[in-house]
């Protein structure tokens, strides 16, 4: 990366692990849930104005507070949200029973982060008043982890193999196969808990698993992990998607403008300050909470730039998606069986009027070298 911070702020971090995996909760359309937010009363997810400025607001997340959600931390360390007109932004952990963008759904949160875009896309074509307006993780997060010694590294390596999965995963596993014409009985499925024992007893042949932290996790247990994304595997996901209100993008359309000026402001900070800063900010936001080890924070730290910046990224601003990923999105959740449209799922005009507002917040990155 082109820029650097000078300083990183000391912070004690407490022992222990947590890693993610695919849950069938984060890809799960959960629609009940969704429907009974949607006939309720609640009130649009949108920020509480105040005379001076937007008041409050929420960050719903996908997960619990770790290393992957450290902008969000940096914003609030540094006073973005305060600066851009917040009294106080909540950043709300996820990972339970329910999806965020029920949250946003609620009017708990303003924005909220889904992992992948099976479930809310699910959602807003059974009616929810959501669109997607950005994602954290451009290329997918998610895929196969495999050993060297019976690799996964494409999908012709698939036929035959047998593969760890839960709920979620499996689906995505199939969205997979019919995304590039293959039957369902290329592979086995098996039912995994979670952990990578299943691969390293060799119960398995991969697992499907987050690549910022599994293949870390099977080194750090002596083996030798490969990878293969969903995104190189011809299913065009993204991670962690921004999900607003439509009501929220009509009425209250400054205020998601100043929250994603903050967000983008605080992971510009945590990109900058690099693996040990993100690392130490995830211990100090989430770690006594959540039973974080502070080197798989480290180790996954050091991996989440490669999703977050790519040529397009790095030119138009980070959480922006092109028309052609879009495309690509939608034409993967086709191939999943789910039939949708770009103009229904995405607005993408709104991170594209905070970059022209505020063009300072492209601060020229490099793509990371894989």
């Amino acid at each position: 990366m082109t820029i650097t911070r000078t300083t990183s702020p000391t912070r004690s971090p407490r022992p222990a692990r947590r890693i993610r995996r695919l849950t069938a909760a984060a890809t799960g359309l959960a629609l009940a849930a969704v429907l009974a937010a949607c006939s309720s009363s609640a009130p649009a997810a949108t920020s509480t104005a105040s005379a001076d400025g937007f008041g409050d607001a929420g960050i719903a997340l996908s997960w619990i507070k770790n290393y992957e959600f450290a902008g969000y931390f940096y914003a609030d360390q540094d006073g973005d949200y305060t600066d851009n007109g917040f009294d106080s932004v909540d950043i709300i952990a996820g990972g339970g029973t329910t999806n965020s963008w029920d949250s946003v759904l609620a009017g708990q949160a303003t924005i909220g982060l889904a992992s992948d875009l099976t479930g809310v896309t699910g959602a807003i074509e059974d009616g929810a008043p959501l669109k997607i307006i950005g994602a954290q993780f451009v290329k997918s997060p998610v895929g196969f982890v495999s050993l060297a010694g019976n690799p996964i590294s494409s999908i012709d390596d698939l036929a035959g193999k047998t593969i760890g999965v839960d709920a979620g995963g499996k689906l995505a596993v199939e969205a997979v196969l019919r995304a590039n014409d293959l039957p369902e009985d290329t592979v086995t499925f098996v039912s995994v808990p979670n952990g990578i024992d299943p691969l390293m007893n060799g119960d398995v042949d991969a697992l499907i698993g987050f690549l910022t932290n599994y293949p870390l996790a099977v080194e750090a247990a002596g083996g030798d992990a490969v990878t293969l994304s969903f995104s190189d595997a011809g299913y065009a996901q993204m991670g962690d998607a921004v999900v607003v209100s439509t009501d929220a993008l009509e009425n209250d359309r400054e205020a998601v403008k100043a929250l994603m000026k903050s967000v983008i402001e605080g992971w510009n900070t945590a990109l900058t300050d690099g693996p040990q800063g993100i690392a130490d900010i995830a211990m100090e936001y989430g770690g006594s909470e959540n039973d974080l080890d502070p080197a798989l924070q480290l180790s996954s730290a050091t991996v989440l730039p490669s999703f977050m910046l790519t040529d397009e990224t790095v030119a138009n601003g980070i959480f922006t998606i092109s028309s052609d990923l879009a495309d690509q999105a939608v034409s993967s959740l086709a191939a999943a069986g789910i039939d949708t449209s770009a103009d229904s799922l995405f607005d993408l005009s709104l991170l594209q009027e905070v970059y022209d507002e505020n063009p300072e917040l492209i601060p020229g990155f490099e793509v990371p070298q894989q």
